[in-house]
């Protein structure tokens, strides 16, 4: 047996969670309405296939957090399991954003009321900044992603004819299958 390399991981627990180009949709605007916005618009190009474009009025995400906005497992709403009880947000887990970046190109540009100008990120696959400069978004933030996201689809699709063959396999060897509630 040998590890699998981190890229690798990284890409097949993404395709957990970034399953279509609604699913990049419905995290960003959960993110979106976590950080207090009335104001969302979505822009896609090619169906999401080529571009996928959130931009928000909400809060914008702090300077001090932005070296880890998009690393997974990093989230500004819980601290530990207990909190897990009492939550009111959408998103918690801290994996949207990461996810993302592992199968698409991202820019983040954001801006908090207390900032005199935004400022652009450029996002590497794992989350971490790879440039970032002045830009002149209002308060909020814009979430661009230019994408091959199709890939992971197929991936996706790949594995689900995987199971679906195994489950049909087994019905047909007569063994029973057990499936987790």
């Amino acid at each position: 047996m040998k590890q699998l390399p981190a890229a690798t991981v990284r890409l097949l627990s993404s395709s957990q969670i970034i399953t279509s180009v609604v699913s990049v949709v419905k995290e960003l605007i959960e993110n979106s309405l976590d950080a207090g916005a009335t104001s969302i618009d979505v822009k896609l190009e090619n169906y999401g296939f080529d571009k996928i474009e959130v931009r928000d009025n909400g809060e914008g995400i702090k300077a001090v957090d932005a070296p880890v906005m998009a690393m997974k497992y990093y989230t500004s709403k819980i601290n530990s399991h207990e909190d897990l009880e009492n939550l009111t947000t959408y998103g918690f887990r801290g994996e949207a954003l990461g996810s993302i970046c592992c199968v698409a190109e991202v820019l983040i540009t954001t801006r908090t009321a207390a900032d005199n100008f935004s400022t652009q990120y450029v996002l590497d696959g794992s989350g971490h900044i790879l440039s970032q400069k002045p830009s002149h978004l209002g308060q909020g933030k814009k979430v661009a992603l230019y994408t091959n996201i199709l890939y992971l689809f197929c991936l996706n699709c790949f594995f689900k004819k995987r199971k679906l063959l195994h489950e049909y396999k087994c019905i047909a060897l007569g063994l029973v299958l057990i499936k987790a509630s």
